[in-house]
């Protein structure tokens, strides 16, 4: 199949299958409508009616209670670390697995009554055995999992390449996994495999991406103007982008199954992967997705553990502070620089240890960086109390402060946590 005719088959005749809707596949198709609004409803209703309670039990685990306003700081790490793209794309791929694994037998259905009803040439149908379907769906959520933990990692370094490869990482993934997901049924009837299946469509992308790209864009760019109404929560978000989705996969099931019908022959004249080869590209997707656990579990991990010092207690040791006064000279260039220590008693009351790498304090004003602080990292234990001497190295940029009538305003005042190595944590400590 050569690049236009994938193309035409995917962005022409695919939706053009639509007419071959009868009377017993229009029936199926309103009964898969009906069964996902009201799963996606149901779903979605229960997040709505349960999101302060999701919140507050998310937030009783990282902070105490006096400190739940910073939940504003956890959306604002999840909303800036990631793009809305991504996440906008992160919604709309997890309505499709949602409605893969509850809504699968009714889409079996469907698919199965308009391939007779658009009298496709495909042979007769042979299912493979419950148990193997199972598994072959539990490889494939496997790699979806894997794919958008990568995606998401990716997206959580503030760094202009990874933004960009995030988002391009995203597109490409929705688009690829919206036309596997409705091209698959009507192969898997015919006795052809998730991986015979991925052999030929990774040699042929073009036909199932614009596939994906044509039944999944009305609803991307619907969430690009969700995502500017800031009264929204992701929770609100995603009931609203899971509610709309369903309408185009309910259209994407018979255009998917005539694209399948296609590709049938094509698949049956290339040779099945080797066991090998098989083992060898599930057990890295599995090795991957055990690294890419690690690393988020990690990332939460640190997350909690920094919470904590929001926990402890508190008391400077004022008769050990020490300091280097700058010079005149430094002080007048705009670049003075002091050395600064005293010892703070801190108690972890939390059943969690307390560790701390080393970080920054940004104070700014007006935008501009007035002076980098330098913390030295400490761990304090659970339920014990430690002496820990702060050393602070600063390094100021006095010249920055040209308006000397406003001295007092717009000053910021940013600690930097390092989640993970290159990862920050922003908490605004004065503003």
């Amino acid at each position: 199949m050569t690049l236009t005719q994938q193309l035409n088959q995917a962005l022409i005749h695919a939706p053009l299958s639509l007419r071959y809707l009868k009377r017993q596949s229009i029936r199926w198709m309103l009964i898969y409508l009906a069964c996902g609004l009201v799963l996606f409803s149901l779903f979605t209703w229960t997040l709505l009616e349960n999101q302060d309670a999701i919140k507050d039990t998310i937030l009783d685990y990282l902070f105490p209670e006096s400190w739940h306003g910073l939940s504003e700081l956890l959306g604002d790490f999840l909303f800036e670390s990631q793009a809305k793209i991504v996440l906008g794309n992160l919604i709309i791929s997890g309505s499709l697995v949602f409605a893969s694994i509850f809504l699968f037998p009714v889409k079996e259905k469907f698919s199965a009554v308009f391939e007779k009803n658009g009298q496709y040439k495909n042979g007769s149908c042979k299912e493979f055995p419950l148990l193997y379907q199972a598994w072959e769906e539990t490889k494939l959520l496997l790699i979806y999992l894997t794919a958008q933990s990568v995606i998401l990692w990716i997206g959580y370094y503030p760094y202009l390449w990874a933004n960009i490869l995030s988002i391009i990482l995203s597109y490409l993934f929705v688009f690829f996994s919206f036309g596997l997901d409705f091209i698959s049924p009507t192969l898997q009837r015919h006795r052809i495999s998730y991986t015979h299946l991925l052999k030929v469509l990774l040699q042929k992308p073009v036909i199932t991406s614009a596939f994906g790209l044509l039944f999944s864009l009305p609803v991307i760019i619907i969430s690009h103007f969700i995502f500017k109404i800031e009264t929204l929560s992701l929770i609100e978000i995603s009931s609203i982008l899971f509610l709309t989705n369903i309408i185009f996969l309910t259209l994407a099931i018979p255009a998917g199954t005539h694209i399948a019908s296609q590709l049938i022959p094509e698949i049956r004249n290339t040779k099945p992967p080797k066991k090998k080869n098989k083992i060898r590209a599930y057990s890295s997707v599995l090795i991957l997705l055990i690294g890419m656990s690690f690393l988020h579990g990690g990332l939460i991990a640190s997350l909690h553990h920094k919470s904590q010092l929001l926990k402890a207690e508190y008391e400077v040791d004022w008769s050990s502070i020490d300091y280097e006064l700058p010079s005149i000279s430094q002080f007048l260039s705009g670049k003075a620089l002091s050395n600064l220590s005293f010892n703070v008693e801190i108690n972890n009351p939390t059943e969690y240890d307390i560790i701390i790498e080393n970080s920054k304090i940004f104070v700014e004003k007006t935008s501009h960086i007035i002076a980098e602080i330098d913390l030295d990292g400490f761990e304090v234990p659970s339920g014990q109390l430690r002496k820990v001497k702060i050393n602070v190295d600063t390094t100021s940029q006095i010249s920055q402060i040209t308006d000397y009538k406003k001295i007092l305003e717009n000053w910021r005042v940013d600690l930097h946590l390092q989640l993970w190595p290159g990862i920050p944590f922003i908490v605004n400590l004065s503003e």
